[in-house]
């Protein structure tokens, strides 16, 4: 039986070399079987009302500065930082500075 693969997806959620993403408000990048992979911009003093996910949730920040809380305990975070969120924990997100972010879930 042969093998199929997905045609190539390439580019840029910072500055690299590929055609640029964008402002985003949920660009999703890989969705299989249940799992995504989602990527994010915020403005400065955007924000993320408080909600929940079914699943583990885990946050990478590329680029910029929030504060990301997790029942009721706020952490602020900057590029090169991550949360994980458990399943099920309500969460909410402050943008301080202009931000770009992955969501893995």
């Amino acid at each position: 039986m042969p093998t199929t693969h997905h045609p190539l997806k390439a580019g840029s959620l910072l500055a690299g070399h590929h055609a640029p993403a964008g402002e985003q408000k949920a660009l999703v990048l890989l969705d299989r079987n249940g799992q995504k992979v989602i990527f994010k911009t915020f403005a400065a003093g955007e924000k993320m009302p408080t909600h929940h996910a079914n699943t583990e949730v885990l946050v990478t920040v590329l680029a910029g500065r929030l504060v990301i809380t997790v029942v009721d305990t706020p952490t602020e975070v900057t590029a090169g930082d991550y949360v994980l969120i458990p399943s099920g924990a309500p969460h909410a997100l402050e943008c301080l500075e202009a931000a770009r972010i992955l969501i893995f879930r």
